[in-house]
C-alpha cells in the first residue's frame, strides 16, 4: 500500500522513544477516569506503553522503546483507553523523525499534537535519542541512500 516517493539520504540507527506524558482534552469516559496508553509505530513495528490506570487526562509513563530506523520518516502515535471490551482510540498523532535523525548523539524532548477526527484532542510529550549507524571510514556515520515510500497510517 505504500507508494514509492524516490531516492533520499538517510541516517539509519537506533532510534529510542520515550513517551513521558500527556495533556488531553478528550476524554472517553462517562464515569470514573480514563486508563490511558500509547501505541508507537515506525514503520512495521508496533509498542505499547503501560496502562496509566485511573490517570484520566493526564497520565504518565516510563516506557522505553528501540527501533532499528531504516527509511522510515514517520513516527506514528495513538493514546487509547483501556476499557473492559474495547479500548477507545482518544486520538492519534504524527511526527516527522528526520530533524532527529541526526549523527548528534542526543536525547530530544517533542510534544505531538493529538487529534480525534481532525479535532485537538491533547499533546503527547515524548523523549527521543537516535544513535546512527557507525558506517563511515573510521566509524563515523555516514548518510545512505535509500528509497522513501508514503505509507498507511497506524495500524
Amino acid at each position: 500500500n505504500a507508494e514509492y516517493m524516490g531516492m533520499q539520504y538517510f541516517f539509519t540507527g537506533k532510534l529510542v522513544v520515550r513517551p513521558t506524558h500527556a495533556k488531553l482534552t478528550r476524554d472517553t469516559e462517562f464515569f470514573g477516569k480514563m486508563d490511558p496508553y500509547v501505541k508507537v509505530q515506525l514503520g512495521e513495528r508496533i509498542f505499547r506503553t503501560r496502562i496509566h490506570q485511573e490517570a484520566g487526562k493526564t497520565p504518565s509513563w516510563t516506557d522505553a522503546f528501540q527501533f532499528a530506523r531504516k527509511n522510515e520518516v514517520v513516527l506514528h502515535v495513538q493514546v487509547c483507553d483501556e476499557d473492559l471490551i474495547t479500548d477507545d482510540l482518544v486520538g492519534t498523532g504524527k511526527l516527522s523523525i528526520a530533524e532527529y535523525c541526526t549523527p548528534e548523539e542526543e536525547r530530544k524532548k517533542v510534544t505531538v499534537p493529538i487529534y480525534y477526527k481532525g479535532k485537538p484532542a491533547g499533546e503527547l510529550f515524548m523523549e527521543i535519542e537516535f544513535e546512527p549507524d557507525k558506517l563511515g571510514p573510521g566509524g563515523k556515520p555516514k548518510p545512505v541512500a535509500l528509497p522513501i515510500y508514503q505509507s498507511a497510517t497506524i495500524k
